[in-house]
């Protein structure tokens, strides 16, 4: 399996914990949506989606074929 590189692009996916599409078609999990704004106590309002596992990726396109704001680049190395 040739080696992926995976960007999602914060300025596209306005709130990625309303949307999810990504991560919900992903068959092999490759990405973690991410609390940036974390404080004891408090629910966060700002999330970003981590490519986390990209050498997990098959190249299927699911995800960026179903995200609706294309906030998804999938590359082969």
């Amino acid at each position: 399996m040739p080696e992926v590189e995976i960007k999602w692009l914060r300025e596209k996916c306005g709130k990625p914990q309303e949307c999810g599409k990504c991560l919900k078609v992903c068959p092999h999990a490759v990405f973690v949506m991410f609390a940036v704004d974390r404080e004891p106590g408090k629910i966060s309002k700002k999330y970003e989606i981590i490519p986390s596992y990209d050498s997990f990726c098959t190249l299927c396109n699911l995800c960026v074929e179903n995200c609706p704001n294309d906030a998804l680049i999938i590359k082969i190395k």
